[in-house]
């Protein structure tokens, strides 16, 4: 049975989560409502908004492009950069647009929702991960008969040579290449051009400019990523029709 994939749409997904926010504010807030006038009626609701749009900005540009990509450093110090100055700028409205005296209560607000739809976004990428794992992918493409060979490399000045077998997927260090295999990892001085013309075509597919995997390691793939074991891959974009190509024959 396929899977809905109404949730995947990244459009869909986060107006449904936006909807619930000033759904479940308006529940608790339309008898306080009826009691101010103006502007101050639905200024909750564009504070709910702006709100979203910066837990969207924090989960999928500094949390996902910076932390999980292992930029940890870099990634809590722009995000206590942008907590401060938010804070600074909401208590600033707060006391001179809307004479609000005790803005504590708002700014502690802004920090927990933060910290809220976090948690809620790395909640969703488990159960995403873990769903596309019990549903493994289709059987992968045959590979070629010569593709039991093996792959050589120079790792701290000594020739390594590591099976085909063996390699789960290659990532790009600029000039240097990673090579996750079992058990070990091996960095050698290679470009990722250099080693796709080296590797089986059809065993190694080329998923974006910095990563290779091993179709033979996949345990489950999605439309812009492949897992291996629990390790997450992206597909990069200019590379989705390859790819595809790629298994169009399963």
């Amino acid at each position: 049975m396929k899977r809905n994939r109404l949730l995947d749409n990244f459009v869909v997904r986060n107006l449904l989560g936006l909807l619930a926010l000033l759904g479940v504010h308006y529940l608790a807030d339309q008898y306080a409502m009826d009691q101010r006038s103006g502007f101050s009626k639905v200024s909750p609701y564009l504070y709910l908004l702006l709100l979203y749009g910066w837990l969207i900005f924090h989960n999928r540009i500094l949390f996902e492009r910076l932390f999980l990509q292992g930029r940890k450093g870099v990634y809590f110090g722009w995000l206590l950069l942008l907590m401060v100055l938010g804070s600074f700028n909401m208590n600033f409205i707060l006391h001179t647009e809307f004479n609000i005296a005790h803005s504590l209560p708002y700014l502690v607000n802004f920090w927990v929702y933060t910290v809220t739809g976090l948690g809620v976004y790395i909640a969703y990428r488990y159960l995403h991960t873990h769903q596309q794992t019990e549903s493994p992918s289709p059987p992968k493409p045959p590979v070629l008969a010569n593709d039991s060979g093996s792959f050589t490399c120079i790792v701290d000045g000594e020739r390594k040579t590591i099976l085909y077998a063996d390699i789960q997927y290659i990532e790009s260090l600029e000039n240097y290449l990673k090579i996750i295999a079992k058990p070990k990892v091996f960095v050698t001085r290679l470009t990722m051009k250099e080693a796709e013309e080296r590797l089986p075509k059809r065993q190694f597919v080329r998923i974006s400019r910095s990563c290779i995997v091993n179709v033979m390691h996949i345990t489950s793939r999605g439309p812009d990523s492949v897992w291996i074991g629990t390790d997450e891959l992206r597909i990069g974009k200019v590379y989705k029709r390859y790819v595809a190509e790629q298994f169009a024959d399963e």
